[in-house]
């Protein structure tokens, strides 16, 4: 059985082949003449031939040693070559990203910002897999994940793009024919429209009012587990939502929706995340695409 042999010391033999004095080498490398030669003879008993023929006077390389020069430059040539490769596919935007999105925010918000970022960067494919079940990145196959709330598995890794609150809002047209709405009590007056999932319903709304917590209990007539469907029930006129204002800062500006007990409670903080696998080498084109979506969701956020 052969001895093993480094690619260190392949290297080395080729450079004292080219340079034609081993304490040449050894200067260069800051080593001793002795581990350049160590080096040499190792990788000699590894193949078992005489690379080198020595004199006390000059290096010639042997017959073997002759025959083996062309592939060992063809050799460390390619493998430069496919380390540069990689170097590049490490720093460059291309390839495929699979993304899941929120059915509400991935729509209304986030899908824009991602043709921003495949227009910056052509090379990228996109697959976007929206749901407002807790998707998984090793079930669902998923590179990224963005989603609302705290990470709780700490295999993953968590970056914060954005805090963020719910809202209280309404249609005008729902708000001009609605009973009053002055306190969170009066909500019990009103026709919540509310979300579930895995058929829990989301009919106990979360508020802080001079810091402390209160719950207060909602019914309404439609419920869904569609958040995007509860966001176009609101702008329908059909009752009274409480969303992500990530969600509803589009139709609260252009006048569709109208904020509710807005300064008077705080809502639930609900802050957006990026969710990705950890990794030794994250390729880069998620990296730019999680800076990207920060950029974008802050800009959205705080204008100015």
């Amino acid at each position: 059985m052969s001895k093993p042999y480094s690619l260190q010391d392949l290297e080395l033999f080729l450079r004292v082949v080219e340079c034609g004095n081993m304490s040449e080498v050894a200067r260069q490398l800051n080593v001793t003449n002795a581990a350049v030669s160590a080096s040499i003879k190792r990788l000699e008993l590894a193949l078992d031939v005489s690379l080198l023929e020595r004199t006390t006077r000059s290096l010639r390389l042997s017959a073997a040693g002759q025959s083996l020069i062309p592939y060992l430059q063809q050799a460390l040539g390619a493998l430069d070559d496919a380390e540069s490769e990689l170097r590049n596919l490490q720093t460059a935007v291309v390839g495929e990203i699979s993304i899941g999105l929120p059915s509400d925010l991935g729509r209304h918000l986030l899908l824009g910002i991602l043709d921003a970022f495949q227009q910056q960067y052509p090379g990228i494919r996109l697959r976007l897999d929206f749901s407002d079940l807790m998707q998984d990145l090793y079930r669902d196959n998923l590179d990224l994940v963005i989603r609302y709330g705290d990470l709780r598995d700490s295999s993953l890794v968590a970056r914060k793009l954005c805090d963020n609150r719910r809202v209280l809002a309404a249609a005008p047209g729902y708000i001009a024919q609605m009973p009053p709405l002055n306190t969170l009590e009066d909500l019990v007056n009103h026709n919540c429209l509310y979300f579930y999932r895995n058929d829990r319903p989301y009919n106990q709304w979360i508020f802080y009012r001079d810091g402390d917590r209160v719950e207060v209990p909602i019914q309404g007539n439609r419920h869904t587990n569609d958040g995007e469907v509860v966001r176009r029930w609101g702008l329908a006129g059909h009752g009274i939502v409480y969303k992500s204002a990530l969600d509803l800062a589009l139709d609260i500006k252009q006048g569709s929706l109208v904020a509710l007990l807005d300064g008077k409670y705080q809502g639930q903080s609900t802050p957006l995340y990026a969710v990705y696998k950890q990794r030794k080498y994250q390729p880069y084109r998620l990296t730019a695409l999680i800076d990207h979506l920060e950029h974008q969701v802050t800009q959205f956020i705080n204008p100015s």
